[in-house]
């Protein structure tokens, strides 16, 4: 969801400490402050009350967008094809690693009077961009995600047991159906085969889960701390292996079977079979490719069979935005929607987009801040201003005086990590993993922080000297 970029910029790391932590320390204060008493600074604006934006895609981008957009004045139509509001936050990122409840509440925080929720319509289905631009709104932002799993391309994909990962975490978060069962494969080494991982070993018909992965673990995209937690909870994992065949029982010999080999006998209803096995073959390592890895290389003869009563295939996802080109928007090779970086401005005049739909499958931390720069940039184009915004200090506007702290102890203070939940106790559960700071914990860890922001504030210094720190800074 976020991977700590700030901490990489904190001073502290940059001289070659730990960096504070700073994702910790603000979970810590969102914990312990309730959404509702958030109440920020709107800035009206009479003239511009009868222009409406449309935000396509309820997810961490386009809530963002129609947050500050609303904070601006202006009125939003938010379209979602799904029943919910929240996107990725509520269809696939696990409850062990962001409780429902907190996500709904803070998605419930963003909506006002200003918002107009239209859930259930979906973009090229339900509506187009030109009926879009045709009642009238003066722009449109889009913020679809990216949630359509690429295929391995292999014969029997579409057997029975072999799943996509983005199908099989949604119809268990917004279903609850458990479609994991037995011996259960992974295939992929990113966050969303990780994810898909570690929600498998959480079914009740699961007997074992190893994720497959083609590269070594050093080249796994997948955030350490979570392949970590993965093989805590009893997730196998196997490197330098690409699948190469998918086996399947053909669908006569399965018709009407009774499984009685998982905790719950499970009637297999089938069309064109049900999966056996998978074949694999070894990998070595070849030169470093386009992305920046070494490329895996096939070893002939190393061939081997693993018997299997689940695939999920999870090598990647991409958006799913085929409707997007008749509408005469330009779409790269990956399905990505082509923006000029510095505006979010799509080919199209009035069309904006932002988050995975332009990126591909990234944080939610940058989908919302694409959301908050749509918003801004939105916002010049209806006021007939140049789209770039130009460059302005952006200063902290509270002194909060420094905490006196022994200089010796400050430097030698090791960086606190958050609690988390032992490996036995949330095997079968999916109680949150990572717990919150502990107020003694937090107070420590914000005691290590160097107060760069003094370079800045404080009053002792004047305004000239303040933005000359600034500007250096900046260069």
């Amino acid at each position: 969801m976020c991977d700590r970029k700030c901490e990489t910029r904190c001073t502290l790391a940059v001289s070659g400490g730990e960096a504070i932590g700073i994702r910790a320390l603000k979970r810590f204060v969102t914990e312990r402050v309730d959404p509702s008493v958030y109440h920020p600074v709107r800035t009206p604006r009479q003239s511009r009350d009868a222009r409406r934006v449309a935000v396509v895609g309820a997810g961490p981008a386009g809530l963002s967008a129609a947050h500050y957009l609303s904070l601006l004045g202006y009125k939003v139509m938010l379209i979602d094809a799904e029943e919910e509001p929240g996107g990725m936050l509520i269809s696939c990122i696990p409850a062990y690693r962001l409780p429902r409840d907190v996500a709904q509440k803070e998605i419930a925080s963003l909506l006002d009077e200003n918002i107009t929720l239209r859930s259930g319509t979906a973009l090229g289905r339900d509506i187009t961009i030109e009926e879009l631009f045709k009642d009238g709104f003066g722009a449109v932002f889009l913020a679809i995600g990216a949630d359509k799993s690429w295929r391995l391309g292999l014969e029997g994909e579409d057997v029975e047991g072999v799943y996509t990962s983005m199908r099989f975490l949604k119809v268990f978060n917004l279903r609850g159906e458990e479609l994991a069962q037995g011996h259960v494969g992974i295939i992929g080494g990113g966050n969303s085969a990780v994810d898909a991982a570690r929600v498998a070993i959480r079914q009740k018909a699961v007997k074992s889960v190893t994720l497959f992965y083609r590269r070594t673990v050093q080249e796994m995209p997948a955030y350490a701390e979570e392949v970590e937690a993965a093989l805590e909870e009893g997730i196998k994992l196997k490197t330098l292996v690409s699948p190469i065949k998918i086996r399947y029982i053909d669908a006569a010999m399965v018709e009407g079977v009774r499984v009685e080999t998982f905790v719950e006998p499970v009637k297999i209803d089938v069309k064109n079979g049900r999966l056996a096995d998978i074949r694999c073959v070894r990998n070595k390592l070849g030169d470093v490719d386009l992305s920046g890895r070494r490329k895996p290389i096939p070893v002939p003869g190393t061939e081997f069979t693993i018997a299997l009563d689940t695939l999920i295939v999870a090598i990647g996802e991409r958006p799913d935005s085929d409707c997007l080109a008749p509408m005469g928007l330009e779409l790269d090779k990956g399905g990505r929607l082509k923006v000029d970086p510095k505006t979010l401005h799509a080919n199209r005049t009035g069309v904006f987009a932002g988050g995975d739909l332009v990126t591909g499958p990234n944080t939610v931390a940058d989908a919302i801040a694409a959301g908050k720069k749509a918003a801004r940039v939105i916002d010049r184009y209806l006021q007939g201003k140049n789209l770039i915004e130009p460059f302005t200090a952006k200063l902290p506007d509270v002194f909060v005086e420094p905490a006196v702290v022994d200089q010796e102890d400050q430097e030698e203070a090791p960086r606190a990590e958050p609690p988390m939940l032992a490996a036995k106790s949330r095997k079968k559960s999916f109680a949150e993993v990572e717990m919150t700071f502990s107020a003694e914990q937090a107070m420590r860890e914000a005691r290590r922080c160097l107060r760069c922001d003094l370079e800045f504030t404080g009053g002792k210094q004047d305004e000239e000297t303040t933005l000359a720190a600034v500007e250096e800074t900046s260069a």
